[in-house]
């Protein structure tokens, strides 16, 4: 039993810390507002979690895990995962439309040389 309560202010613990720590970048304009609403969810999920552990009881009997913890632990991969996901998505992207301005840079230096050996 006492290992439930230290999971649960350990939980508790880490989402206020996120939750505060997300909101302090945001007020300093350094984190987008994209991921600013999954740290928040992250954390409001965990904080459900810890507050409400008949979800991850049922959850974990739902799912057939043998303990709740268990659950909650495959929660926070999952959705760690399903972010690294997505951040690899816009990196490649953004590599994608740096590859592309590169080469619209150098065209367009080529083309002025051009024009200068024109003239």
């Amino acid at each position: 039993m006492l290992d439930q309560t230290i999971i649960r202010v350990c939980l508790i613990i880490g989402s206020l810390v996120t939750a505060v720590y997300v909101l302090m970048r945001v007020r300093r304009a350094k984190v987008q507002i994209e991921d600013t609403i999954f740290w928040l969810l992250f954390s409001v999920v965990l904080l459900v979690l810890a507050i409400f552990p008949g979800i991850a009881y049922w959850a974990s009997n739902l799912l057939g895990f043998q303990s709740p913890i268990n659950f909650v632990y495959i929660v926070i991969i999952f959705l760690l995962l399903a972010k690294q996901f997505f951040l690899s998505i816009r990196i490649s992207q953004l590599d994608s439309r740096l590859r592309i301005l590169t080469e619209q840079v150098a065209l367009d230096r080529e083309k002025v040389e051009r024009e200068k050996l024109d003239l």
